[in-house]
């Protein structure tokens, strides 16, 4: 977690107002990127690079948020913790609202600018981002409002299936992330590649999972939350693996996704 959400925290920003809450997320993600400048060479209109900043700023703000509440599922996982369910929710709704900005930014941007090579790719890429990362925040909320469910099941896991998983969906997302930071997308490539790992260690959970159920009836009562789970973290890495798609194609314009389809 960055200093400034550690700051955040001990100042109860997160039941702070909308604007409050999201300025924070927003000047932790900004500092993360402060010593990477763009490689790109900056435009001659001052105005039109700002909003691509900004724009920028709004992805990596949804991002930090999203990481925030998978690295939250972490300490359900590892540590058998409590979790607020209402703090989840809170997120979730910032990522809705950041979202939404993004997409009627990104819109002004494409009618005020008519962008071309990277800037396109940049913009409509940001709103193919944003949509993962709400669909990961939608994903981790539901893993949390589940928790008090998944206790037993947890405190009877010896294999740590679902830690695994865990630990693995909040690598990619990491990863791509700071990828996306970065510029860097060698990195966003080797995140996205870990699709068949994610999917594997999926299936091996749920299998585990009912293997251990038929030895345990105790468990039959956290089956179903520990079932979805494994397919909320499943969808978590599966979402984070898109993101390194994205960055890879608003960085080179290659899309990943057509080299997927090709090899099945």
């Amino acid at each position: 977690m960055s200093i400034c959400l550690q700051i955040a925290k001990a100042l109860d920003v997160d039941n702070s107002p909308l604007p409050l809450r999201i300025s924070w997320y927003r000047l932790g993600a900004m500092l993360g990127t402060e010593m990477t400048p763009n490689p790109h060479p900056p435009h001659t209109l001052e105005d039109f690079e700002l909003e691509l900043q900004s724009l920028r700023g709004a992805v990596l703000t949804m991002g930090q948020i999203a990481l925030d509440m998978v690295g939250e599922i972490g300490r359900l996982l590892q540590h058998n913790q409590k979790l607020d369910v209402s703090e989840a929710k809170g997120r979730e709704k910032d990522l809705d609202q950041l979202e939404a900005e993004i997409d009627k930014q990104a819109q002004l941007i494409l009618i005020k600018y008519q962008p071309v090579a990277t800037d396109l790719r940049g913009v409509t890429g940001a709103v193919r981002i944003a949509t993962d990362l709400e669909q990961i925040g939608d994903d981790a909320r539901r893993i949390s409002t589940q928790a008090s469910q998944l206790e037993a099941w947890i405190a009877f896991d010896s294999n740590r299936v679902l830690e695994e998983q865990w630990k693995l969906s909040q690598r990619a997302l990491a990863g791509t992330l700071e990828s996306f930071s970065q510029h860097d997308p060698d990195q966003a490539a080797k995140a996205s590649g870990w699709k068949r790992e994610i999917r594997k260690l999926a299936k091996d959970a749920r299998n585990q999972i009912s293997k251990s159920v038929t030895k345990n009836q105790v468990l039959a009562t956290s089956f179903v939350e520990a079932v979805n789970a494994t397919h909320g973290l499943e969808n978590i890495g599966l979402h984070a693996c898109s993101l390194g798609e994205a960055i890879v194609f608003i960085e080179t314009a290659t899309d990943r996704r057509d080299r997927r389809e090709k090899n099945g």
